[in-house]
């Protein structure tokens, strides 16, 4: 009786929260407005970040009413650090080297406290062996590498109404299923992922960086605790596959502005999203982009086989994509 009421008040504050989200938005100043770069035409509220991290807060709470174990499979640290960041780039528009110095800052100081974020260990399916670093600054480096990579190619992925929100889902879908474990530390937050997904496609939200901060340190943290606790259960390539499409897209992004002599944290319309949209519209990018992530991975997870082939498939996959749609 006590875990419905608390959801009940949770859904109630939640519900509350999306009402009064223009009000919100404005206060703090959370509205996008078009640029050159942006494919929507008029303003739209910043309110992703603000819904979502109060979701997180909520299943917290229940976790800590149901007397569970919070840094299992959640860092509160890191989440915390890199929605604040985020939160103030969405309000302030922070400066991309400042931004990169404050998560790397954040990522140095919360691993000394939290040894559970730190990958010391990498089990490889073509072997499957374990391969284990005891060097700190090795340690230190590739962890914080490894996180920034991925919040960084995840929130490229976020220029087209309900993709970020959908990629998203798949992931922790996927890490639900190798792990059913994990849903009960973020149910709330799934489910309001799903809710914001509808207000993404129905009204004029969007997650802004806080809100994709959010989704991809949750995955992150939730990958980089399972290879602490049980170092085993994902390969290494298993989670290269799995990140392939977004990870690959944004490192070629980097080498070309790199090239340009271009800040590679600029943002323009040459993503693969982009690319698709031109040839095949919104609706028809997000459902091609959603089925060129997970057809791998979960063909992968039925199979337990051909991990490699997978993976070189997927590669050739996206190649043809960008030749095609170019």
């Amino acid at each position: 009786m006590k875990f419905f009421f608390v959801n009940l008040i949770v859904v109630v504050f939640l519900y509350i929260l999306c009402v009064n989200r223009k009000y919100i938005c404005s206060k703090l100043n959370l509205i996008d407005t078009p640029g050159k770069l942006s494919i929507h035409k008029s303003k739209a509220l910043l309110f992703g970040g603000i819904f979502l991290f109060s979701s997180l807060v909520f299943n917290y709470f229940i976790i800590y009413l149901n007397d569970g174990v919070l840094d299992k499979y959640i860092s509160i640290y890191l989440l915390l650090s890199f929605f604040l960041i985020a939160i103030i780039d969405d309000i302030k528009n922070l400066d991309a080297n400042l931004k990169l110095f404050f998560t790397v800052t954040a990522c140095l100081i919360i691993f000394y406290f939290e040894p559970s974020l730190r990958i010391n260990s990498l089990s490889f399916f073509f072997n499957n062996s374990v391969f284990i670093n005891d060097n700190i600054i090795f340690s230190y480096t590739f962890s914080a590498l490894c996180i920034l990579l991925f919040v960084n190619a995840f929130n490229f992925i976020d220029g087209i109404d309900g993709l970020a929100s959908s990629i998203g889902l798949s992931f922790f879908l996927y890490l639900i299923f190798k792990n059913f474990e994990i849903f009960e530390y973020y149910y709330v937050f799934i489910i309001s992922i799903i809710v914001f997904l509808f207000l993404n496609l129905k009204y004029r939200v969007f997650l802004g960086d806080s809100g994709n901060y959010l989704i991809s340190v949750s995955i992150a943290a939730i990958l980089i605790k399972e290879n602490y606790y049980n170092p085993t259960l994902y390969f290494a390539e298993e989670i290269f596959l799995l990140f392939i499409i977004p990870g690959i897209d944004m490192l070629r992004l980097f080498f070309i502005r790199i090239l340009k002599n271009q800040n590679p944290f600029r943002g323009d319309k040459n993503h693969l999203h982009h690319k698709i949209l031109k040839k095949f519209g919104k609706s028809r990018t997000v459902l091609l982009y959603l089925l060129i992530v997970n057809v791998p991975i979960y063909t992968y997870m039925v199979t337990e086989r051909f991990l490699i082939l997978l993976i070189l498939i997927t590669i050739s996959v996206y190649l043809i994509l960008l030749k095609y749609t170019s």
